[in-house]
This record gives C-alpha cells, sequence and structure tokens, in this order.
C-alpha cells in the first residue's frame, strides 16, 4: 500500500520522467539507419495527438472540448513555445547523424549555462561569483570536447546540438512565464499539435519521406516505445507534477535523464567517447547542476520578466 502511494508521488512521477527521456536518443539512435530523425519526431507527436486525449478521458483529468478550446493569448503563447521546442528536437536528433549519443547529450548539458545567460540578458541583474564558476567550467568542458576538432565544418553536429541546447534555453525561459495555464494539460496538448504541424513543414521542405514499409518488427517496437515511454507517458506525468512540484526541484531531478542516457549509449550502443569527451562532459555536468539550480532562483526572484517578454512577441 506504501509502495503504491508512494508512486502516485508527484516528485516519483518526475522521476519516472527522467527515466522515460533517457532512452529517446538511443532508440532514436537505433532507427537512423531505417527512418529519419525528423520523421521519427513526427510520427511520435501525431501518436500523442490521437492517444492523449484518450487517456486524460480515461484517467478523468481532462474533455476533448476543454483541451481544444483555448484563448487568443493561449494560442499565440503556445505557437511561439512550440517554435523554440520543435526547432531545438529537429537540430539535436538530426545532429545524431554526425556525433555520438554520448557526446550529443553532454553538449546539451551546456542549457542551464544558457538559460542563465539568456535570464540575465533579459532581465539585467548582477551575476553572482557561483554563476561566473558555473560559466567557466562548463566552457572548459567544451573546449576540452573540441579540442583536437575546431574547424566548423568538422563539427558540424556540435554546432548542431549547441544550437538546439539554445532553443531549449529559450523555451525554458518562456515557458516560465509565457506559458502559464490554469489547465496544463490543455497547454501539453497543444505544443503536441503544434510540433506535429512544424516538424511535417519541415519534412515536405526537405523532401524526406515517412517509409514505414521499411522498418522491421523490433523497429516498429522501438518507434512505438519512443511514442509511448518518451511521448505520452512522460508529458502527462508533467502535466500533473507541474501543480505540485517546483520547478527547480524538477529541473535538477530531470538532469538524470541525461545522465541515464549516456549510460544507456555506453550499454547499447556500445559506445566508447574519447577521453576528451568524457573529461569534458564531466566538466559540464558540474556545471549544469549548479546553473539549473542558479536559473530557477533568479527568475523566482523576477517579476518583471513576464512584462518584458511579452511585450517583446506580442507587442503588447
Amino acid at each position: 500500500m506504501l509502495k503504491l502511494k508512494s508512486l502516485k508521488s508527484p516528485v516519483t512521477m518526475v522521476f519516472i520522467v527522467s527515466l522515460c527521456f533517457s532512452f529517446t536518443s538511443v532508440f532514436t539512435k537505433i532507427l537512423l539507419d531505417k527512418i529519419s530523425s525528423s520523421a521519427t519526431l513526427f510520427l511520435r507527436f501525431i501518436f500523442v495527438v490521437v492517444t492523449f486525449p484518450i487517456v486524460l478521458k480515461i484517467l478523468g483529468k481532462s474533455t476533448f472540448k476543454e483541451l481544444i478550446f483555448i484563448s487568443g493569448s493561449e494560442l499565440k503563447h503556445f505557437f511561439f513555445l512550440s517554435i523554440f521546442l520543435a526547432g531545438d528536437m529537429i537540430l539535436f536528433f538530426n545532429a545524431l547523424y554526425f556525433i555520438s549519443v554520448s557526446k550529443a547529450t553532454f553538449l546539451f548539458l551546456t542549457y542551464p549555462i544558457l538559460s542563465l545567460i539568456l535570464a540575465r540578458i533579459f532581465l539585467k541583474e548582477s551575476i553572482t561569483k557561483t554563476d561566473v564558476i558555473a560559466t567557466i567550467i562548463s566552457f572548459s568542458g567544451i573546449v576540452v570536447m573540441f579540442w583536437k576538432k575546431i574547424e566548423l565544418q568538422g563539427s558540424k553536429g556540435e554546432i548542431m546540438v549547441l544550437a538546439a541546447s539554445l532553443l531549449w534555453s529559450a523555451y525554458i525561459i518562456m515557458n516560465r512565464y509565457l506559458g502559464e495555464t490554469k489547465n496544463h494539460y490543455r497547454k501539453t496538448y497543444w505544443l503536441f499539435l503544434f510540433n506535429a504541424a512544424i516538424i511535417l513543414i519541415a519534412l515536405a521542405a526537405t523532401k524526406d519521406a515517412i517509409s514505414l514499409y521499411a522498418l522491421s518488427f523490433r523497429d516498429m517496437v522501438l518507434l512505438l516505445s519512443l511514442a509511448i515511454f518518451s511521448t505520452l507517458i512522460p508529458y502527462t506525468l508533467l502535466g500533473y507534477a507541474a501543480k505540485y512540484v517546483k520547478s527547480s526541484t524538477s529541473s535538477i531531478i530531470l538532469l538524470l535523464g541525461p545522465i541515464f542516457g549516456i549510460l544507456l549509449s555506453f550499454i547499447i550502443l556500445k559506445e566508447r567517447p574519447p577521453l576528451g569527451t568524457l573529461i569534458g562532459g564531466f566538466f559540464i555536468l558540474i556545471s549544469a547542476f549548479i546553473s539549473t539550480y542558479s536559473v530557477e532562483k533568479l527568475l523566482e526572484a523576477s517579476k518583471r520578466f513576464p512584462k518584458k517578454i511579452k511585450s517583446m512577441l506580442f507587442w503588447m
């Protein structure tokens, strides 16, 4: 009885979400030989667009009417959030064509530092010694990882991941304020809808076909697992836990996902990253934990930020 109750704890749910996200990069990397990363993303979101309302209805959390009807301001907010989120995903998963999962994940962990820098620019707050130390550690890690590969042409995958990290940072900051809504499930569902549409446009622009016929039974299982365990379940749980778990707590817990993902890349993909990648990644990982708390503390302390962002985006 106690075990069942503990599983229903919002904090426990965030841990489950972190574990679910850890499989995403590894499974996507395995599927790259058969189906593109963008096509995989599109199929994931189409799956949740169909199944998310059904799951919520069964759980008694929200009706389809509550999900679909939104205000004009919510529509703008969700659309802009989706642009950053979809762009982040497209860049990150396409980077897996060029670099390993472990290296991509380590580099992506620079997002707390980038979030901190963006927040400082908008808020014009003073930078603490802790922030400076975290930034130095993070960029030292990047230097170590790029040490023997500085030319831009040969660093395509790394640059794509850093760009994805920047977009994710922008998403985090804007989501903290622009995404405020009484119905977290509605916000999640509209993000699914917009992401599916944006990724479909990207597929059409690149003339990237979705060839399911080339997939084996194992590939189909992996694709379905991505849709259920890396998309449907984690986002449903996050929608519920957002009401009860502080964003600072969630951010720290969710950092465990990339760590698990790196371990899985060693075990499943048999990746053996160079020593420089491991050392640089370790530096970035330390700075990620330090700066994640700093970012959340900064955002909590500021009450001017929402008006600034809204005025910039919507000319209010």
